[in-house]
């Protein structure tokens, strides 16, 4: 037995070691191994491969090795190839591939699973369904994480305690994120592992500069400088950390610069010479990004010249690896050669000397790059030539359009004379209109002479006015003592009106006072529905998640199928009580709004995607009764269930058409697809299927007319009489 382990270890480190060698996967496939020991060597060689973001490499030893691993039956080992392949898709960048690989992981969950593996899965669940904006299922599952970790090795609980600081930053939680990234820094610095404890360093890095504490900053940051010397650094790795509480993809790259350079600025002032360096490799990828190639050589020539240690060789060589993949994208393949140069000089010094397989390889690689980049180099002069000559041929169009030019200067010349011509006129007209001027200002004087005359004449009238003013002011002071007793009248009047509008004033402010305490009462209620129905919201996706959990642990297929169908009926009410609390119509749900999000629940649930099967849907905008709502969801939920089951056999794409109109005081459903349709002779209203049973019931209590046939596939019609509108 101790010969065999040995044998197999020796075989492992010797598949690991050549793997860029020729054949490496034949020579174990065709070895004297068991078929177990040659599943789990190529497990161990990709869990490897991965760690080093071989992620290609990793996948080629999956795909092999997962035959073997069904044909031993072993459930630990199905168990492990399945997590560790979502994994390796998620690294990739698919989270559906990843999800729907990590699925297949649960039929082999079982009571003697390890706690190790049982953790890795609730953990990666929880991870994917952060990426997946599902904040229900994420703290379903890292909760779990959390409870294994805690039955063997409570310190692994830093990671859950991360993945949950994630998933509150995408609500920006702020304190939410900074509780449970403290939770993880107090593990890892107990802990002592010194790479976890660097990563939850520039997480809380990351959240302190997004949230602008620049003390706490510089706290964290002298601990993680510290940290960062005495880690190892993975050449295979991007250097630069991720930032996962920032969220990147909303901010455009003046953003993303202002950003960069204010964190930039304050590791300038804290003196650390190796944070500036990282910062100008954000700065690099962000200028890479958005295709400013010159910006970004820029600051990989100030690392070198300024921030780099020239005793860490790691980042010497990260920093080259960056500028000669720009270099190759600006199409400076002589640079590139010479940084290539003194990379593989660089990595001479950091390889270990006994490793000549793999000094080897680099030199095979690096002449294969430099082959090709003199080939990229020859096709570019001649580009280049023929640049050359489309110039010349540009030349003598410019100097044909230069003669075009000088005779266009000759004309405009001839044109600026013909204008100095006649603004000459102009002037001339000019002085005309002012002698015209000065006669009229002659003319004016005489009729002045002749206003003062008619002004005295006007004079004499107005002392003859007055007299008669005189004799009516007698008249107005009599008219005003007469006004004076109306206007008391008057003010006793107004008096009395005051009184009574002092009193409407009263009952007014007691009315609106009554008003104020119904309008409270009335917001009470609706708020108190609201938590009602998020409440209920909450219970039934409890129930749906302990649905789906169970249905990981039956291994019958119908009744799994049966507890998966519970499960999706139970999401469809969920729906309508979700969107009863999210929205100011407590009474009402948004019909079009509800049917998209059910579909989308439904695809997820039976892994569904466009290019499978295309939905057409015409729907109202309807807004109807809840009471109306959870039947007719209901049976939407049913129909387009069976449809994504039986319809579309082998795999065919498919289409399936729903529709729902308000016509004639009625409610018109009509659900069909061109799929195979019903049986031949199946009778439908004596059918005793549980789905055929539920729509029939339905259909009776909204008194509705149900048709079911086939035309080109299955159709499904309901005329709804019995139906109300919020």
């Amino acid at each position: 037995m101790r010969f065999v382990t040995v044998t197999l270890f020796a075989f492992t480190t010797f598949c690991f070691c050549n793997f860029s060698k020729a054949q490496p996967i034949s020579v174990l496939l065709q070895s004297n191994l068991t078929d177990f020991e040659k599943a789990d060597t190529l497990l161990k060689i990709a869990k490897k491969q991965q760690v080093r973001f071989k992620l290609d490499s990793a996948m080629l030893c999956y795909n092999n090795g997962l035959p073997l691993a069904h044909k031993v039956n072993d459930n630990n080992q199905l168990f492990a190839y399945y997590i560790y392949m979502s994994k390796a898709f998620r690294l990739k960048g698919d989270v559906d591939k990843a999800l729907a690989c990590i699925y297949k992981a649960t039929p082999y969950l079982h009571e003697k699973t390890s706690l190790p593996y049982r953790f890795f899965y609730y953990l990666n669940l929880g991870h994917y369904y952060v990426e997946k904006n599902n904040s229900d299922s994420a703290l379903h599952y890292y909760y779990l994480a959390e409870s294994t970790a805690n039955k063997y090795k409570p310190y692994e609980n830093w990671v859950v305690y991360e993945g949950i600081a994630r998933l509150f930053s995408k609500t920006k939680a702020s304190d939410k994120i900074e509780e449970y990234l403290l939770k993880a820094h107090a593990i890892t610095k107990r802990g002592g592992v010194k790479g976890d404890y660097a990563s939850v360093l520039f997480a809380l890095n990351d959240f302190y500069i997004g949230t602008d504490q620049t003390e706490r900053f510089g706290q964290i940051l002298e601990d993680y400088e510290e940290v960062k010397k005495s880690i190892k650094i993975n050449l295979n790795q991007d250097p630069v950390h991720s930032m996962l509480f920032v969220d990147w993809k909303t901010k455009t790259i003046d953003e993303k610069v202002t950003f960069i350079n204010k964190v930039k600025a304050a590791n300038i002032k804290s003196g650390s010479p190796s944070a500036v360096a990282a910062a100008n490799l954000y700065l690099v990828q962000a200028y890479e990004t958005d295709k400013q190639y010159n910006k970004a050589i820029g600051y990989l020539i100030e690392n070198e010249q300024k921030y780099l240690d020239p005793q860490n060789l790691v980042n010497q060589y990260i920093n080259l690896h960056y500028t000669y993949r720009i270099q190759k994208k600006m199409e400076r393949y002589n640079d590139a050669l010479v940084t290539g140069e003194k990379m593989l000089a660089l990595s001479d010094k950091l390889s270990n000397v006994s490793s000549k397989e793999i000094t080897l390889n680099l030199e095979k690689k690096y002449e294969t790059q430099k082959k090709e980049n003199e080939i990229a180099l020859l096709n570019t002069k001649n580009l280049l030539s023929q640049s050359e000559i489309d110039l010349l041929n540009t030349q003598k169009a410019f100097d044909v359009k230069a003669i075009e030019l000088l005779t266009s200067q000759k004309k405009l010349k001839d044109i600026e004379l013909i204008k100095q011509l006649v603004l000459q006129e102009a002037l001339i007209k000019q002085n005309e209109l002012k002698n015209e001027l000065f006669e009229k200002e002659q003319y004016a004087n005489t009729l002045l002479a002749s206003e003062n005359e008619s002004k005295k004449s006007e004079l004499k009238k107005e002392l003859s006015l007055k007299e008669s003013l005189t004799r009516e002011n007698s008249l107005q002071i009599n008219k005003l003592s007469k006004e004076k007793q109306i206007k008391w009248s008057l003010a006793g009047g107004l008096f009395v009106l005051l009184l009574g509008a002092t009193s409407i004033f009263t009952l007014y402010r007691k009315q609106k006072q009554k008003n104020i305490i119904i309008q409270k009462q009335a917001t009470d209620l609706e708020v108190l529905m609201k938590e009602i129905h998020h409440r209920v919201k909450n219970n039934l996706q409890v129930v749906s998640s302990l649905l789906d959990l169970q249905s990981h642990s039956i291994t019958d297929s119908q009744a799994h199928e049966a507890v998966k169908e519970g499960k999706n009926r139970v999401q469809s009410m969920a729906l309508i009580h979700q969107n009863l609390y999210s929205e100011g119509n407590i009474k009402g749900i948004k019909v079009k709004e509800y049917v998209t999000n059910l579909l989308q629940t439904l695809c997820d649930s039976y892994n569904i995607s466009n290019d499978k099967i295309k939905i057409n849907t015409n729907i109202d905008d309807l807004n109807l009764d809840v009471d109306t709502m959870i039947p007719l969801g209901l049976v939407l939920n049913e129909l387009v269930s069976n449809a994504f089951k039986y319809a579309f056999k082998e795999n065919k794409p498919g289409e399936l058409n729903i529709m729902l109109k308000e016509q004639a005081n009625q409610l018109h459903l009509m659900v069909s697809d061109n799929g195979g349709g019903f049986p031949v002779g199946m009778d439908v209203k004596t059918n005793k299927s549980f789905g055929l049973k539920m729509i029939r019931a339905f259909a009776q209590k909204l008194k509705a007319t149900l048709d079911i046939y086939n035309n080109n596939g299955a159709v499904v019609e309901m005329k709804i009489s019995k139906f109300s509108v919020a």
